[in-house]
């Protein structure tokens, strides 16, 4: 764990998110996968600064994060009283 007196990190703060939402096998392949990539693995990009690496990260978020709105358009109908000549909504 990090030091205490080291305070959290943003590796510290990933490591929750992924702790809170995700099952205990696909929290290890993340973290060793980190592990790898702070070690030197490249995984196919360069090793030097690559923003492929992030623009193919939020490409695969993009495609396969299941939209919570599909069909957001309500269709609403008109309804008039004997009453009362004016629509009131």
């Amino acid at each position: 764990m990090a030091k205490s007196k080291d305070g959290i990190t943003e590796y510290t703060k990933a490591l929750v998110i992924l702790a809170a939402n995700l099952k205990k096998s696909d929290y290890d392949k993340i973290t060793s996968v980190m592990f790898a990539l702070h070690n030197g693995v490249c995984f196919g990009y360069k090793p030097e600064f690559d923003p492929q690496m992030l623009t193919d990260a939020n490409d695969l978020y993009k495609f396969h994060t299941k939209k919570k709105h599909t069909n957001n358009v309500v269709k609403l109908k008109l309804l008039k009283s004997r009453k009362d000549d004016d629509a009131k909504l």
